[in-house]
């Protein structure tokens, strides 16, 4: 069912845009086949001979409506109803200058092609723009351009224990190293797949943003995330919560890319690693610390 709430992670202003294109199209396609000749009377055009031609391109319109109205409900996936009806909307405005330039139709008539066509430009083409960013960075590159990260230790508590620390709203800021200037900008305090994380703060005097999406969520013995905008070229970080028999192992896997690759692996790939191993340090030990403590359940 068609919704102008987007389940994919697309922005929210994207549902909308197209909501309303749906809505607009729907309501002047129904206009158009109910009154064939309401435009051409009102812009002073003489009707055309065969109303029934213009009630099918009010049928065309009104279909197109509902393209929009489904693809408002996931803009990522149904980016091709959307770049179709971008260039449909390109095309009329270039279909109406040629007619404008044989006399064929009065300037009034361009009215029409402002409120069907131009005000949609910016809207679509930015649609179009974010699914392109949101597909590239689910695309995994090259397995011979990735570096692998991994970092485990053992927690004296269940895996449920475990798994339910991380769901915490607590846990997320915990985490984050006290030498790292970041903050939690956003979080739905879930990790169900689908749910989104913003991190914001800065390096050094340059502002970073780091947004992951949730993409597996297995409890209480999996989650992972995949950076969708952030420092890194590519990054997957799969969170494994074992039971070892006696308590738990809880295992870090990363996949990632450093930017600039393979340049930036060769410069910088040491210093990277280097980061990983001192963060990942300080997120165990403060896990084992605040699980086994019990702290965080009672604050």
């Amino acid at each position: 069912m068609p919704t102008c709430i987007n389940d994919d992670g697309a922005p929210v202003w994207a549902s909308y845009w197209l909501c309303a294109a749906g809505f607009y199209n729907l309501v002047w396609g129904a206009l158009t086949i109910a009154f064939p000749h309401l435009l051409f009377d009102l812009t002073s055009i003489e009707r055309v001979n065969y109303p029934e031609i213009w009630q099918c391109v009010g049928m065309i319109v009104g279909v197109y409506g509902i393209g929009y109205l489904i693809a408002a409900g996931n803009p990522r996936r149904h980016w091709p109803i959307v770049l179709v009806g971008l260039l449909g909307k390109i095309f009329g405005p270039i279909g109406f200058l040629g007619a404008l330039w044989r006399g064929i139709f009065p300037p009034l008539f361009g009215l029409t092609i402002l409120t069907n066509d131009l005000v949609w430009w910016v809207p679509f083409g930015l649609i179009l723009l974010d699914a392109a960013r949101a597909h590239k960075s689910e695309r995994r590159p090259n397995a011979a351009s990735l570096s692998h990260f991994r970092w485990e230790s053992r927690i004296n508590a269940s895996p449920e224990q475990v798994f339910r620390f991380h769901e915490s709203t607590e846990a997320l800021r915990s985490l984050i190293p006290p030498w790292e200037k970041m903050q939690v900008s956003e979080s739905p305090g879930s990790l169900l797949v689908g749910s989104r994380v913003v991190l914001r703060g800065s390096v050094g005097p340059i502002p970073v943003s780091w947004v992951a999406i949730h993409t597996e969520y297995e409890p209480p013995h999996l989650f992972a995330d995949r950076q969708e905008s952030g420092p890194f070229a590519w990054w997957y970080h799969r969170h494994h919560i074992l039971d070892d028999g006696e308590g738990t192992l809880l295992r870090d896997e990363v996949e990632y890319q450093v930017p600039l690759w393979p340049l930036g692996d060769w410069l910088g790939g040491w210093f990277v690693r280097r980061k990983l191993e001192r963060m990942f340090d300080y997120r165990h030990k403060t896990t084992r610390s605040l699980v086994e403590s019990g702290v965080w359940e009672s604050s």
